[in-house]
């Protein structure tokens, strides 16, 4: 009887955290202000900077998460993986050393990722005659269609995500994005 009250206080528990989880999530800005404030932090502008890079960070996250269980995985591909052939197209070919500048992937992943793809067919690493040492990447055409269908199928879910902005958020969006990422890096205080 005992143990059958506990399951129930636990389902009960469950159920109010699932209808719950929106609104915690939608509160979670305020809570977030409210400490830093508690922490001595009241300047309007850092507290709109702190949250926006926390924001651009859980988006980052949720983006990620979204597009590798829609897009990618179906696809046989991992996020880094997109982005390296991503990189491939936009790019052309590339030395492994330049990929993850131009892909935002970390050294390991690249690595990682490159073994998988090149096994894959749709990657193909050559020596670089001049420097053994050197790799040069290039897409197949196997890279291309599967980077092809990535691309439709991301597109569609990017269009889902930003659904809740007009067309002049959206790109009043892209411009001060651009502007932040095209930054040179702040320096240290």
């Amino acid at each position: 009887m005992a143990e059958q009250k506990g399951r129930d206080i636990v389902s009960d528990t469950v159920r109010a955290a699932e209808t719950t989880g929106a609104s915690r999530t939608r509160e979670f800005s305020e809570l977030l202000r409210h400490h830093h404030r508690e922490l001595g932090t009241t300047d309007p502008r850092d507290l709109d900077a702190i949250e926006m890079v926390t924001d651009l960070t859980r988006l980052e996250a949720r983006l990620t998460k979204d597009f590798e269980k829609h897009v990618h995985r179906p696809l046989g591909l991992t996020w880094a993986g997109f982005r390296i052939l991503n990189a491939l197209w936009v790019y052309g070919p590339l030395g492994q050393q330049d990929i993850g500048r131009f892909s935002g992937s970390t050294r390991a992943s690249i690595s990682s990722a490159l073994a998988t793809l090149e096994s894959r067919g749709l990657v193909s690493r050559e020596r670089v005659e001049s420097d053994r040492r050197q790799l040069f990447v290039e897409l197949t055409p196997e890279g291309r269609e599967t980077l092809r269908q990535a691309i439709a199928a991301q597109t569609r879910r990017e269009r889902a995500w930003t659904a809740v902005l007009r067309d002049d958020q959206l790109s009043e969006l892209v411009h001060l994005l651009r502007t932040l990422v095209n930054q040179e890096t702040p320096s240290a205080e």
